[in-house]
Parts: structure tokens; C-alpha cells; sequence
């Protein structure tokens, strides 16, 4: 990532990469090139891709749950 965040310095707008523990799902991982580096635009993307994968786990561990 650092590589790549280097590679559009002049554009860079945000970056985050989350590795969740074993079991835990995908790793995320987002480079955002925004010349206004817009920090709303940022921590709402995050909130949004955080939010997707709360519901992922949360609907998985309900499934089961149900099976128990």
C-alpha cells in the first residue's frame, strides 16, 4: 500500500487497510485518489465498508446461532 500511496502522491485522499483475526472475513483495503483530499469523503467511505462488514458478521453469527 505504501508503494502505491507514493505512486499518487499528487492525488492521494485517504487509505485504509484493515485485516480483521483468522475467520474474521476479508481483508479491506482501499486506496482513495481525490485531488480535494476531502476528509468527509474519507471516514465516510470507511464508516460505509465498516458498516457492510458488521452486517456480514453480524447475519452469520445469527445463521448460527439458529443451527445450535
Amino acid at each position: 500500500m505504501a508503494k502505491t500511496i507514493e505512486m499518487n502522491a499528487d492525488m492521494f485522499g485517504g487509505a485504509f487497510v484493515v485485516v480483521p483475526p483468522d475467520g474474521g472475513g476479508e481483508n479491506l483495503e482501499v486506496l482513495i485518489l481525490d485531488r480535494s483530499q476531502d476528509i468527509a469523503n474519507f471516514w465516510i467511505m470507511l464508516k460505509s465498508k465498516c458498516d457492510m462488514e458488521i452486517s456480514k458478521v453480524d447475519a452469520q453469527q445469527r445463521q448460527q446461532s439458529g443451527y445450535r
